[in-house]
């Protein structure tokens, strides 16, 4: 049964659990203290402090925790953050989350703004995945912009901590799954999903039309993807596959140059 990282947070503050907790690591074989994750406030004008929360991610079991909480100094200071509903609880962080968290927090660098993402900011946007640049492969929630400038992403770590990275272009930006909204007044999830199917696919058609009008692609291109845009037109495909190529075109015509048209015919022919 695979590990779980469990959230503990510290009474004291003190970031000399940092060298205790590195000590039982090196000790796994008995400790069964894994890793562990401290997020730091590093500030110029304050010396390094935990952050607001004094949060502390340890993956181990729950008994390896108890065990490690009759020790000093843990004895004292640490202590499990107790879900709101559960005061008896443990909240728990997968791996994933925790790879995110620390991608992000490295590529950040020198001080991080963390925060405790609100209902609104974790569910308010659709899930996304970065594809290029610095924080390629960075999963998150794409916080709501106008149009399709791109926009910052919210990395969380549950509902827990969150890091928030700077605008991210668009065509950068690939949906993994929109918002699920049950406000009527923002329409239904259906409605939704085919108006950004519909954006997606109208943006790559004018992204055509203007590198044609600049001279961008050779006319054998340029035809490849108007059929391409056809073809995807024809098919009747709904949920998540159906964003997925709107995005996939959208992305291709980005980078879309004047000798691709073997590109645009292979993602043709590769369409169901």
């Amino acid at each position: 049964m695979p590990l779980e990282w469990l959230v503990c947070y510290s009474n004291s503050g003190d970031i000399s659990i940092l060298d205790n907790l590195k000590d039982k690591q090196e000790e796994c074989a008995t400790t069964g203290i894994h890793d562990f994750f401290v997020p730091l406030d590093v500030s110029l004008d304050a010396p390094t402090r935990l952050i607001a929360g004094n949060y502390i991610f340890i993956k181990a079991t729950k008994e390896d925790i108890l065990r490690l909480r009759q020790e000093p100094p843990f004895d004292a200071t640490l202590r499990f953050l107790h879900p709101s509903a559960d005061p008896m609880g443990c909240i728990y962080i997968t791996d994933e989350e925790i790879q995110m968290m620390r991608k992000a927090v490295g590529l950040l660098g020198g001080q991080v703004e963390y925060f405790v993402p609100t209902n609104k900011e974790i569910m308010a946007g659709d899930s996304v995945c970065i594809l290029d640049g610095k924080f390629a492969g960075l999963k998150g929630v794409l916080e709501s912009v106008k149009g399709h400038e791109g926009g910052c992403v919210i990395v969380p770590l549950g509902d827990v901590l969150a890091v928030r990275t700077p605008r991210i272009s668009a065509c950068d930006i690939q949906l993994l799954e929109l918002a699920k909204v049950s406000d009527s007044g923002a329409g239904s999830y259906t409605s939704r999903a085919y108006k950004k199917i519909n954006t997606l696919i109208s943006d790559s058609e004018n992204m055509l039309a203007e590198k044609e009008e600049r001279g961008a692609l050779s006319e054998e291109s340029a035809s490849e993807a108007r059929r391409l845009i056809k073809r995807f037109s024809q098919l009747q495909l709904n949920g998540k596959i159906r964003f997925m190529h709107a995005q996939a075109i959208y992305n291709l015509f980005v980078a879309l140059g004047d000798t691709d048209n073997e590109v645009c015919q292979r993602f043709r022919n590769m369409l169901p």
